[in-house]
């Protein structure tokens, strides 16, 4: 469905930002959707919520301008290997925020 068009995507542009995909995924969990990018660091270093950050922004954008989403959906960029490392302290906790129209971001500063 939606998933093929945002791995092609993402598999076009993380590499030249140090990432690599795992996995894309849109699922409905308690009457919401959500758009799951699962990212790695392709120099395998630990993730962080910055690096998150990095994705979610640009993909957001990406997303509200391509506009092929129909429905409601949150974004969530993920990493399978997340650790809360130092550095992280300013950004507090990772929350899920709705954006306008069908955008949103997993991490805020």
């Amino acid at each position: 469905m939606y998933t093929k068009r945002v791995e092609e995507h993402l598999r076009a542009v993380l590499p030249e930002q140090g990432y690599g995909l795992d996995s894309v995924t849109f699922t409905r969990e308690m009457g919401i959707n959500y758009l799951r990018a699962f990212i790695f660091r392709t120099d395998g270093a630990d993730m962080t919520v910055n690096d998150c950050v990095r994705v979610s922004r640009p993909l957001s954008k990406w997303l509200d301008k391509e506009d092929f989403i129909a429905e409601e959906y949150m974004l969530e960029v993920c990493s399978l290997g997340f650790k809360e490392n130092p550095g992280n302290e300013d950004i507090g906790a990772a929350e899920t925020e709705e954006g306008s129209g069908a955008e949103a971001e997993s991490a805020s500063e």
